[in-house]
């Protein structure tokens, strides 16, 4: 598949003042951070507080710039200042708390605020604002008053927002991190449409393990460094790898894991329940 984006060797640095007259400190939030995206593919990172994992979401379209190495998005240095305002057409970006976002009193008039910026024609904008609406399954809100909304409703018209600006990527900032299970499931049902049906590029920030099962493939960071990537089904059953980081795996992922320290041979890359289930469907009738 067509690359999306690319890092090379990135690094953001920043300095802070321990005390009052004290040593200048450099801090690394990332170092030497080199990872490609393909086109369509949805990848989530992983990583405790403090891991680069947020810094590295803002570099990708361009909030932050390097302070060594690059971040390319579809052959565009995202260093160049010329070049970024196409980037953030490319990149959309949703972040944790989604009443930060809500810009209008209506929900399409929210939607539109971007695909307005944009400079596009009033016609255009009605059509974005009704497929980005419809691609997120808030249509019949059109009208309401987004600060009556539940806090998935409301981060789904966030996305709605960005989609309507027509990216061919979105980065996602622990963007369920603020809801309930009924919200988070929302939000992932709609990234997980987005990304089958309409084949938009994903990356998606989070520390939720079950958020990451379904993923193409899983980047773990850790002091600013990648330390692990792969598929799910590569990356989960390195419990102890993870648990080194101070992360952990998913349920049934664990239950595999113990079962098999206490015996019981079972797949280490159990993922889901259905997987579970059968696994131990296929022990008892050997026995």
């Amino acid at each position: 598949m067509e690359e999306m984006l690319r890092s090379e060797d990135l690094e953001f640095a920043y300095t802070v003042e321990e005390e009052e007259g004290a040593t200048v400190q450099t801090v690394y939030a990332l170092r030497g951070v080199s990872v490609s995206v393909r086109r369509g593919e949805f990848i989530v990172v992983l990583g405790h507080n403090g891991s680069g994992k947020s810094t590295f979401a803002r570099h990708v379209n361009a909030l932050l710039q390097p302070s060594g190495g690059s971040m390319w998005i579809e052959g565009m240095n995202t260093a160049q200042e010329d070049k970024i305002w196409l980037i953030r057409q490319k990149a959309g970006m949703i972040f944790q708390n989604p009443d930060n976002q809500m810009v209008a009193s209506i929900v399409e008039e929210d939607v539109a605020f971007g695909p307005e910026n944009l400079g596009m024609q009033p016609e255009r904008i009605r059509l974005n604002v009704q497929q980005a609406l419809e691609a997120v399954g808030m249509s019949k809100y059109r009208k309401s008053v987004p600060t009556r909304l539940s806090g998935g409703q409301k981060q789904r018209i966030a996305i709605a927002g960005v989609l309507a600006m027509q990216p061919e990527c979105i980065v996602l900032d622990e963007p369920t991190a603020m809801l309930d299970p009924k919200g988070r499931r929302e939000v992932m049902d709609t990234l997980w449409k987005l990304n089958r049906e309409q084949h938009m590029t994903v990356i998606h920030i989070t520390h939720y393990m079950e958020e990451a099962v379904n993923a193409d493939r899983i980047i773990v960071m850790d002091h600013g460094q990648v330390v692990l990537e792969g598929t799910p089904r590569e990356v989960f059953p390195q419990v102890e790898v993870l648990r080194s980081y101070g992360l952990d795996v998913p349920p049934m992922t664990e239950l595999a894991y113990r079962l098999r320290q206490s015996g019981v041979d079972v797949p280490a890359d159990i993922l889901t329940t259905q997987e579970m289930v059968s696994a131990l469907c296929r022990l008892k009738s050997k026995t």
